[in-house]
């Protein structure tokens, strides 16, 4: 249950999903999202973890670039990582708490 009350942010793929939807970036960081789904896929905690942290920045968020980044980091994901992810993005959870 403490997975559901911490800071979606704390974890390592979360730190990097923040990182990657910093509203201070320019550009999309290609490099980084791709280690966000290189974490996905090569960890237990990876799909649950960055589920968390991207959904936190996209749901009620006012700031457009950070909804873009985070929207691009989302789509960099279910075209680059495994069931395990696509089973969460896909659950009605996730897009209850988004749209």
């Amino acid at each position: 249950m403490e997975f559901l009350l911490g800071n979606p942010f704390s974890s390592p793929v979360g730190q990097r999903v923040e990182k990657a939807t910093d509203g201070s970036l320019q550009n999309e960081d290609w490099a980084l999202n791709m280690e966000i789904c290189d974490i996905i896929n090569e960890t237990e905690e990876g799909p649950k973890d960055a589920f968390r942290a991207i959904k936190k920045r996209l749901a009620g968020n006012k700031n457009f670039h950070e909804v873009m980044l985070a929207l691009t980091v989302l789509e960099t994901c279910v075209k680059n990582c495994g069931h395990r992810f696509h089973i969460l993005v896909g659950s009605q959870d996730f897009i209850e708490g988004v749209l």
